[in-house]
């Protein structure tokens, strides 16, 4: 291909979307917008159903139980002692099986 062809080719292409080029019509630029109503039209349909749905929530029976002051356990009747002896140590505490090797001086423990 030389340039002529290309030349022609995009002549032709030209001519094309010219023909299949949607008119132009000037009296939409002057045509009054439509009112933005459409959107403010759920509004008091979405306030109503929140109403709805937030009076719902306040006024529902949820089941309420009084606890009797027999039901509620001992406070301090457990025996003295080292607080939180009675745990398991954390699963961040890690002591290496090779610790031992190292001289005491060496061996660092952080709380």
């Amino acid at each position: 291909m030389n340039d002529n062809d290309l030349h022609s080719i995009f002549t032709q292409q030209r001519q094309c979307d010219h023909e299949h080029a949607p008119v132009w019509q000037p009296e939409l630029l002057h045509r009054p917008l439509k009112s933005q109503r459409h959107s403010l039209r759920w509004l008091p349909v979405s306030l109503a159903t929140a109403c709805v749905i937030a009076i719902a929530l306040f006024f529902a029976d949820s089941p309420k139980h009084d606890a009797k002051l027999s039901e509620l356990p001992p406070l301090l009747d457990s025996p003295p002692g080292e607080l939180f002896a009675s745990l398991e140590p954390s699963f961040t505490a890690f002591d290496a099986p090779s610790d031992f090797l190292l001289p005491t001086h060496i061996n660092l423990h952080i709380p």
